[in-house]
């Protein structure tokens, strides 16, 4: 069985909760540990933070699928009223380096795309086995 949800929020930090929130729920319900659990909510933290870079306006798109001990989650960033010359909506340096390190070391899959003009970012993270 898996489950879809969609969440769409706005670009400020003390909104940054509903996708850590969202994020722990969906792993809580494919029988996620705590530890994994608090991975995947520091990782779509830092997925948005990487997708929405510096921008100040817009809208974060997130979906969640979960499916048989998997959770993907894909971010984009729409911005309000066009383009401000950025292209990919990308951190700049340093911080965009520190998410992708962050990332990469707690999730099994990590990939950016184009969808209709916009950067998609997304991870893949798999349930731990449970050592018996």
């Amino acid at each position: 069985m898996s489950d879809v949800v969609e969440l769409t929020i706005p670009v400020r930090s003390d909104l940054l909760v509903l996708a850590r929130l969202t994020a722990a729920a969906l792993a809580s319900r494919a029988d996620f540990g705590i530890e994994d659990i608090e991975d995947l909510r520091l990782v779509v933290e830092e997925l948005c933070l990487s997708v929405v870079g510096n921008e100040t306006d817009g809208t974060i798109h997130l979906q969640y699928t979960r499916e048989d001990g998997l959770i993907t989650v894909g971010c984009s960033l729409s911005r309000e009223g066009g383009s401000d010359g950025r292209t990919d909506g990308r951190a700049d340096g340093e911080a965009n380096a520190m998410s992708l390190r962050i990332i990469e070391a707690l999730v099994d899959e990590y990939g950016e795309n184009m969808v209709a003009d916009r950067r998609q970012a997304w991870i893949r993270k798999r349930r731990s086995k449970v050592a018996s």
